[in-house]
This record gives structure tokens, C-alpha cells and sequence, in this order.
């Protein structure tokens, strides 16, 4: 009778530990769940941000059903080679749109970027695809960018 309330005891702990790892650890909801898990962008939407003054507001076209609205927080240069903006739009709970353009060696231009809100478990990381153009990816934020403030 030990052997099976043993067993039986070790497979409740294996359940339970099963579904306690299956759910979302954070327990934070999702922003972008009506979007596509990918959005087409367009650089000159980039430039167009990239030469807004901090204080601005600026509304991006990302596509037709998302378009990113918020104001102008930061924007640094630095080195001549490298620029960095920060947009908070409060359309979407203060999320943060944060994007860099970069001058390479050979004058080519790369942009980076993502757009994250700390209290939501997705957001979007900007990507280059095979042909070149750029696209935001939807993301798990927390494998993206992991909580530091349980340090």
C-alpha cells in the first residue's frame, strides 16, 4: 500500500508541477493580441521619427491597422554613427518604441528596434528579413528583455 500512495503522490507532484510550468509565469496580459505576428515598416516611417526633436509627437504608419502615436522622449546621437529615439505613446499604455539607426563602415545603414511596455508579456522586435526589408515581429517580452529588479 506504501508503494502506490508513494506513486500515487509523485504523479499529483509531477501534475501539478506540469501545469504550474505550462502557464504564463509573469500572469501579464497581452497588448498586441489583434495584431499580425508580423508588421511590414517602412524606413522612411524610421527617418521620419529619427529627425523628430525630443518633445515632439509622432504618429508611425506602421501599417494600415497599426499605427504607433506617442512623444518624443530621447533622441541621442552618438559618435556620428549612431542614432537612438525613444517614443512613449500613451494609445498604448505608455508603451516604448525604441529604435537606432546605425552607419556602418561601408556607409550602409541597419536599424534596430522594439517596441515593449514592462507590465505586458509581448510587444514587437524589429527584424530584417532575406530581401531587406523590415519588419516588427511579435515577441515574448520576457524572453526578449528578462526582469532584472528580483536582482
Amino acid at each position: 500500500m506504501k508503494r502506490v500512495l508513494h506513486h500515487a503522490l509523485l504523479l499529483m507532484l509531477t501534475l501539478s508541477a506540469t501545469t504550474a510550468f505550462s502557464q504564463n509565469p509573469t500572469g501579464k496580459p497581452n497588448q498586441f493580441s489583434s495584431f499580425p505576428r508580423l508588421v511590414n515598416c517602412s524606413e522612411t516611417e524610421f527617418e521620419r521619427a529619427l529627425s523628430a526633436p525630443k518633445g515632439q509627437t509622432v504618429s508611425l504608419a506602421f501599417s494600415d491597422s497599426f499605427v504607433f502615436t506617442g512623444e518624443v522622449i530621447s533622441n541621442v546621437v552618438k559618435y556620428g554613427v549612431l542614432q537612438t529615439i525613444l517614443v512613449k505613446s500613451p494609445a498604448y499604455n505608455n508603451s516604448l518604441f525604441s529604435i537606432s539607426r546605425i552607419i556602418n563602415a561601408d556607409r550602409s545603414v541597419k536599424y534596430v528596434g522594439r517596441i515593449v511596455n514592462k507590465k505586458y508579456a509581448d510587444g514587437f522586435e524589429l527584424k530584417q528579413d532575406v530581401t531587406g526589408r523590415y519588419q516588427l515581429e511579435k515577441v515574448e517580452t520576457d524572453k526578449v528583455m528578462p526582469d532584472c529588479s528580483h536582482q
